[in-house]
């Protein structure tokens, strides 16, 4: 039976931040954070070597990267400004000043609009073609995550002091609803882009926000009886995967029915770890930060297919390639899953 086995280890300078991948030209990027000089990486993923380090901003956090065009964003904190890569050449075309304290960015594709959290309590919307502001969109609180329905062309953004998500039309940029959620939203929400469902982690209370995309509303509160720390989703599978907050002693893994929202299972998972999957596997990716290593499941079985000796940290899916990016204290981590129910070729391969 075919494993998923770590093909390469790539060295890089100082500790790797967030990661993303172009799955248009197989290059990954991925942010080295500094304050006085943050730079990004590019990786060739064929290659698994990198070719490129760009000087942007002070103190880098997200990227967003735009396949179509081929354009990369990345939100500088410390300097209010979003820097514009062009892909091609590996060059800043354009900072954009935004407002104080940018950090978390979502890309519509089919629009061609960004969009920026800030810390003053405003959404900046840039036009990818113009590279400038189009709009700004006063939510107030603190906005944080974005998750981009791009087939309904809705935007949800969570907002840790109103314990919110408001609903933008992406035609007009107006708010169209505001949903009640949990405390302290500051996690990634996961998109079921087949159901139009968005789950919401509420770090600080104990329940998962289910919101219901085609009208906006709350569909319901999944009482888990833990704090949360991320949630992921397959939505070929319709399973939900929701992490409990572990920093001290171990946490819990919650698997759930996307049909009803009921707890299917309760899976231990080790102190300070994370999780991804990779839909087109069913592999769930569980990292532990403090015994360095990374295991593999069956995420419906929840077998163990193999364990890696590694750091790990941000992690990001070609889901083209079938490839996954581990990025660690100096090094990022290639690994390439292979179904052990059906092998899907890689595209390069």
């Amino acid at each position: 039976m075919a494993q998923p086995k770590v093909i390469a280890t790539v060295r890089s300078a100082g500790p790797i931040g967030n990661i993303e991948v172009n799955v248009s030209t197989n290059r990954v990027y991925f942010v080295n954070p500094d304050t006085e000089a943050g730079t990004i990486g590019v990786l060739d993923g064929i290659t698994n070597r990198i070719i490129a380090r760009i000087n942007v901003g002070r103190l880098p956090t997200q990227l967003g990267i735009n396949p179509q065009t081929n354009r990369i964003y990345v939100t500088n904190f410390r300097d209010d400004t979003v820097s514009v890569i062009n892909g091609r050449t590996n060059q800043v075309i354009k900072t954009v000043k935004v407002g104080r304290m940018p950090d978390n960015i979502g890309v519509n594709v089919r629009k061609n609009l960004i969009y920026v959290t800030s810390i003053a309590g405003i959404i900046f919307v840039i036009d990818g073609k113009t590279n400038q502001i189009k709009t700004k969109i006063e939510v107030g609180g603190r906005p944080s995550r974005i998750v981009i329905n791009e087939l309904t062309n809705r935007i949800y953004v969570t907002n840790t002091i109103k314990n919110s998500v408001s609903v933008i039309n992406g035609n007009t940029q107006a708010i169209i609803a505001t949903i009640k959620v949990g405390n302290n939203p500051v996690i990634p929400p996961a998109l079921n882009v087949i159901t139009g469902r968005i789950y919401v982690a509420n770090n600080l209370s104990r329940f998962l926000s289910v919101i219901n995309g085609r009208n906006n509303k709350l569909l319901q509160n999944v009482q888990l009886g833990r704090l949360q720390s991320e949630v992921v989703i397959n939505p070929l599978t319709n399973r939900i995967y929701v992490s409990s907050a572990q920093v001290e002693g171990k946490g819990k893994l919650f698997v759930i029915n996307g049909s009803n929202n009921k707890i299917i299972t309760t899976k231990v998972l080790p102190t300070s770890s994370n999780i991804t999957i990779n839909p087109n596997t069913n592999h769930l990716f569980v990292g532990n930060f403090d015994k360095n290593h990374m295991s593999v499941y069956n995420a419906t079985t929840f077998k163990r297919l193999v364990r890696f000796p590694l750091v790990s940290g941000s992690t990001v899916l070609n889901p083209v390639t079938n490839r996954v990016y581990v990025g660690g204290n100096d090094s990022i981590t290639v690994i390439q899953d292979v179904s052990d129910l059906i092998f899907k070729n890689d595209a390069h391969h």
